[in-house]
């Protein structure tokens, strides 16, 4: 794991991280599994153990809007798998 992760998945934690410019910050790093291309990235608590990572070729291309509907998905997938363990 790394720092960024950490915090996301952290316990009790509900807020994502929006990194609008990942070249300029120390992110690109932490998400070598990202595509070379990679200009931004979002990363959305789904639960204590996982995240959900999207990321984007454009640089701040991201609207409120587009962070919300992220939000909702990772939602989703959190109460599908409480479904599916049940």
């Amino acid at each position: 794991a790394t720092p960024i992760l950490d915090r996301v998945a952290s316990e009790g934690n509900t807020k994502e991280t929006y990194l609008p410019t990942l070249q300029a910050l120390p992110g690109k790093k932490e998400f070598p599994y990202l595509p070379t291309n990679s200009q931004l990235a979002l990363i959305v608590p789904i639960d204590a153990s996982r995240v959900l990572v999207l990321a984007s070729n454009r640089s701040k291309s991201m609207s409120p809007k587009d962070v919300a509907w992220c939000r909702i998905v990772a939602e989703r997938m959190a109460k599908d798998e409480s479904n599916f363990s049940s």
